[in-house]
């Protein structure tokens, strides 16, 4: 089959639960050497005898000199993830051992490489949709869980088929094309979904989830840090003021307390649903440090933590990271430098 020729006009029909049917398109990549054609389309309008084992095509490609192909088992029959028709399931009848979701074959028909290669042990592994002049074929394999997680691995087909880069995790959530993309100096970039804990490791420990930018370089990744100091949040007057009435009311709060400072520490790190000021001094915090302004976070810090601070009663702080205001200051600083020590001057 000559899969350059069938991208000309292929276009399958695929049916949509409200009955409206649209064209699932082919697909290519022609920096990468990539060509893909939907295999069975909607595979919910498709009968087969009861009890077959038996897989079914959701795509086939040639990258290269290879070619890949997408299955999932006869048990499922139904569509991958958003109609995408680039994309294998495995199967969760434990009766069935062949979990080949995604194979790759050269030129004489050999299998290269497999899904089963991959460490995750994905459930879904997909063609991900990157635009046209990225070099790398990128398969995205969904893992699932309560973030939806994903990984991202590239491949290359030159001289021979390899897996280059794989980066991970990133927010299966995402289907708005911002995993891969490219900023004005050129650069592709890539959003890790980065989790972190909390500067205190202990019994307030809450982990933070959130997006860090890396860049392609030389078939390998890198924090993106000047595309960072490029874009920098610009925060409006309105909220900047709403920023410092926070600090305010934290240091308020502070400097009215006659107890001791584990209850202190609580508010100011630990959100709780029944207290308005619960969590926010740090979340602001870690906020302003990822976002790469640290400068603001310690302007932040500065404001909201008042001397009184020191004068609390001593009690049940954790190995005394946080005993008075310099210590704590210091247990932060710390926490920056093991975790985004990235350093912008502006």
């Amino acid at each position: 089959m000559n899969f350059k020729k069938a991208l000309l006009g292929l276009a399958l029909p695929l049916l949509l639960g409200n009955g409206v049917v649209v064209a699932e398109e082919s697909y290519q990549q022609k920096l990468a050497g990539l060509y893909c054609e939907p295999g069975d389309g909607d595979l919910s309008v498709i009968e087969f005898e009861r009890g077959k084992k038996e897989r079914v095509s959701t795509g086939k490609c040639q990258f290269g000199d290879y070619h890949i192909e997408f299955y999932q088992h006869v048990d499922l029959v139904h569509s991958c993830y958003n109609q995408n028709a680039f994309c294998g399931i495995r199967s969760d009848n434990k009766s069935i051992t062949d979990d080949f979701i995604v194979v790759v074959k050269n030129i004489n028909g050999d299998v290269v490489t497999t899904n089963i290669d991959m460490d995750e042990g994905a459930s879904v592994m997909e063609l991900y949709r990157v635009p046209t002049n990225f070099p790398y074929m990128a398969l995205r394999a969904n893992i699932g869980g309560a973030r939806s997680t994903a990984y991202l691995h590239f491949f290359t087909a030159k001289p021979s088929f390899k897996e280059v880069i794989s980066i991970g995790p990133v927010s299966g959530w995402r289907n708005d094309g911002k995993y891969i993309y490219s900023n004005e100096r050129g650069e592709w970039l890539v959003d890790k979904f980065v989790t972190v804990p909390t500067p205190h490791n202990s019994a307030l420990a809450n982990w933070l989830h959130l997006p860090v930018v890396y860049k392609l370089v030389d078939d390998h990744l890198e924090r993106a840090d000047e595309h960072i100091k490029d874009n920098l949040k610009i925060y409006s007057d309105s909220e900047l003021d709403d920023i410092d009435e926070e600090a305010q009311q934290i240091r308020a709060f502070i400097d009215a307390q006659t107890a001791t400072k584990w209850g202190v520490v609580n508010l100011l790190f630990s959100g709780r649903s029944d207290l308005p000021l619960s969590g926010k001094f740090f979340w602001r915090f870690s906020d302003f440090v990822y976002e790469g302004q640290e400068q603001l976070a310690w302007q932040f810090f500065e404001r909201a933590m008042p001397e009184s601070y020191d004068m609390l009663i001593e009690d049940l702080v954790p190995e005394s990271m946080y005993a008075t205001k310099s210590v704590m200051r210091e247990t932060m600083k710390n926490w920056i430098n093991e975790y985004f020590p990235l350093r912008v001057e502006k």
